[in-house]
């Protein structure tokens, strides 16, 4: 009900609010941590609208969801372990990509796989929305089931009943599954690379893709968001596709 008000009164508040959509079942980018969303994104989208001068709204939604309620206008931002990719950009203005996204597959233990041609005729679940993945699957695996799921964690537990063999999902938030749940391990597949990196999202021609790459850029060069990332984990140093940093 508080997310409903917030968002209704950010309709019209004279631009002082923003409204970020996200999946909060991505940790350790965005999840909740005894009821509370908390994760790396959730930090960092905080510190953005606040050099921003803005008050910040979250939208919890259906992955699937994301884009559809961004061209509506009812989030600003998308951010989500969101990659960014020359397919997507030709839609959507993207941020600079903050954190690199290496896709894997998610297997019980008890039926691991050390070369992606296991994959084929096999179950595999991944998140509704996420097309890059689904695509590459689809072209390079031969007859897979795909499985989309709206939430990770329900494709995770998917995974542990039976119901799919295998899951397709960013490396670290692998990481973390497979830390909570010990039955569980990843294989990555070196031909698997979906985008330029873990950006936000933001409708065509927006003025705050410019705004919060400004506020990035300073944030790397002050080392603020390398701090963020060894706060949560995320300890690869991150550069863009061609070597430069932010």
């Amino acid at each position: 009900m508080l997310a409903a008000f917030l968002s209704s009164c950010g309709n019209g508040n004279d631009g002082k609010i923003l409204k970020f959509g996200t999946c909060a079942d991505y940790p350790p980018f965005e999840y909740y941590k005894d009821g509370v969303l908390d994760g790396f994104e959730i930090d960092l989208v905080k510190i953005i609208a606040r050099n921003m001068g803005k008050e910040v709204v979250f939208e919890d939604m259906a992955f699937s969801t994301l884009l559809a309620s961004l061209d509506n206008d009812f989030i600003n931002v998308v951010f989500a372990g969101y990659g960014s990719s020359a397919e997507k950009r030709e839609k959507y203005d993207f941020s600079l990509p903050y954190y690199p996204e290496r896709m894997v597959f998610v297997y019980k233990k008890s039926n691991p796989i050390t070369d992606e041609t296991q994959l084929a005729g096999k179950k595999i679940a991944y998140q509704l929305g996420s097309t890059a993945a689904k695509k590459w699957i689809e072209e390079t695996i031969a007859d897979v089931e795909l499985v989309p799921l709206d939430k990770m964690d329900l494709a995770i537990e998917s995974l542990k009943a039976g119901h799919v063999e295998y899951v397709v999902i960013d490396e670290f938030v692998a990481n973390v599954y497979c830390e909570k749940n010990f039955d569980l391990g990843y294989f990555v597949p070196d031909s698997l690379k979906l985008s330029d990196g873990i950006a936000m999202a933001v409708k065509k021609g927006s003025p705050l893709t410019a705004q919060i790459n400004k506020i990035l850029k300073d944030l790397e060069s002050s080392g603020e968001l390398q701090k963020l990332r060894e706060k949560w984990g995320l300890k690869q140093k991150w550069r863009l596709p061609d070597g430069s940093n932010l």
